[in-house]
């Protein structure tokens, strides 16, 4: 009879060993959850609610779903975290009647993270640890809160959403991780879009970049000048809509509060713009002032004069104020007269030259380190 007792024990065992096999091969590990190894285990919380989970055995993946409310934002919080894991979210839709049943919605980001949401709904997210090479058996507390939409501007993360707005003070977040808001605006001639930024919250340092929509068009934006941190100005042609597209520098900070924004449209006050290549560069002769303003930082004025071989050039400036401008002389390449040469070097004012050739000398100005500019137009004198 003892026999008989010890066999059906071991067999007992053996059993619960078994069972035990097949739930880490599932993928099970020890939190509340489980099994929540895929989309459709996803396992059913509540905002605000904690629950337990843990990232065991290796590669073990805990998927869940809420409930939002309208639009904002989800944010998924984690505590008690094992020393050896790094975990990481990632927010999905369900797709029941697709051959792909989830969709990406937001990309693996560390926790804690957020995902805009632009209505109500269910949404589902993910957890790992972010190489897959680690577990750990230890409780990991978790937790899904709503944040309530706070950025005015919102939806506008694409060109398509883009909120028109006019010349005056906004309010602006930079919210989740890797935001990016574009608003459109109408400028009523040429001149130039300036904007500028205060009460920045700490950690974020907001960058602006310009540009142009067309949907016919492959892309559809062109852009009229790359990323500068504020303020910043970017020169307008001509009337017309015009994009600009906001972002943290590194796409790595976001901060649950607005900062404030001023768009001013200032109209041109340089006479001779569009003069920033060489083929608009405006003629000029010996004996003439020019009025010029730098402006935006990197600006660069081309003009054209006529000169002979041998002859004596100088150039006085004044009137400037928080740039330092200088002037080269360039020429046509002979072998390829698409390239320019210098046929002088950078020069502050002021400035002296002798001609070695005869023709078209182009004379080009900016500030030393293209680095600063001024909306007061100075003065130069050729002589």
């Amino acid at each position: 009879m003892k026999k008989i007792i010890s066999y059906l024990s071991i067999l007992f065992i053996m059993v619960l060993v078994m069972v035990f096999a097949q739930e880490c091969k599932k993928g099970g590990g020890a939190g509340e959850n489980e099994p929540n190894n895929t989309i459709e285990e996803a396992g059913e919380i509540h905002l605000g609610e904690i629950v337990t989970i843990s990232i065991d055995p290796v590669g073990d993946y805990d998927y869940f779903k809420v409930e939002v409310p309208e639009q904002g934002y989800l944010n998924i919080q984690a505590s008690t975290i094992p020393e050896n894991l790094n975990l990481e979210v990632s927010f999905r839709a369900y797709q029941e009647w697709e051959a792909e049943n989830e969709k990406e919605i937001r990309p693996w980001h560390r926790l804690p993270d957020a995902v805009f949401m632009e209505d109500s709904g269910v949404l589902y997210f993910v957890i790992h640890d972010d190489y897959d090479d680690q577990a750990s058996g230890e409780k990991i507390e978790i937790k899904a809160e709503f944040i309530p939409e706070f950025d005015p501007t919102e939806p506008n993360n694409s060109p398509e959403e883009a909120k028109e707005v006019e010349f005056t003070d906004l309010n602006l977040a930079v919210f989740p991780v890797g935001d990016r808001d574009w608003l459109k605006i109408i400028a009523p001639g040429q001149g130039y879009i300036k904007a500028m930024t205060k009460n920045v919250p700490e950690g974020i340092t907001p960058e602006i970049y310009y540009a142009t929509y067309d949907e016919w068009a492959d892309p559809k934006t062109q852009e009229l000048r790359s990323w500068r941190r504020m303020p910043d100005a970017c020169f307008i042609p001509d009337s017309g809509l015009y994009y600009l597209l906001f972002h943290d520098d590194y796409d790595d900070q976001a901060v649950e509060s607005v900062f404030d924004l001023k768009l001013e449209f200032l109209p041109e006050m340089d006479p001779a713009e569009p003069n920033n290549i060489r083929n608009d560069a405006k003629p000029v002769k010996r004996g003439d002032t020019i009025n010029l303003a730098i402006f935006p930082a990197g600006d660069r004025d081309y003009y054209k004069i006529s000169l002979k071989e041998g002859d004596r050039i100088s150039f006085m400036a004044s009137n400037y104020e928080t740039i330092t401008p200088e002037i080269i002389l360039q020429m046509p390449n002979p072998a390829n007269p698409e390239e320019m040469i210098d046929i002088s070097g950078w020069s502050r004012f002021p400035a002296e030259f002798e001609i070695n050739s005869t023709g078209d000398i182009f004379l080009l100005f900016h500030d030393d380190y293209d680095d600063q500019g001024s909306e007061k137009v100075f003065t130069v004198r050729i002589e």
